[in-house]
């Protein structure tokens, strides 16, 4: 069964990927998104590498169709559309964070 997995660093969503056994489509979201996750890292506090990387994390899986390249497409969109410039700005002001 095909899945559907959002990476995020704290609350930004920065890859989406679908996987079904070993095939697997990836996309990562605009350079936004990296631009808003620099911005909060500096903001929030992650000092060095590890800090940084520590806060990368995945959703748990949801099911999607078998057409995996059009799944991630769908997701990324969707992604796109819901996190408009104030909301990543927002996002990147809080350090990462959706509510502080």
């Amino acid at each position: 069964m095909p899945q559907l997995i959002v990476t995020y660093w704290r609350d930004i969503p920065t890859m989406v990927v679908a996987k079904q056994g070993r095939t697997s489509a990836k996309r990562e979201l605009s350079s936004r998104f990296g631009e808003a996750v620099d911005m909060a890292a500096m903001r929030g506090g992650a000092a060095g590498t590890d800090d940084y990387l520590a806060e990368f994390h995945r959703s748990p899986p949801i099911e999607c169709g078998d057409d995996l390249e059009a799944e991630v497409s769908a997701a990324a969109a969707k992604i796109e559309a819901e996190y408009d410039k104030e909301r990543l700005a927002a996002l990147a002001k809080n350090g990462g964070r959706e509510n502080r």
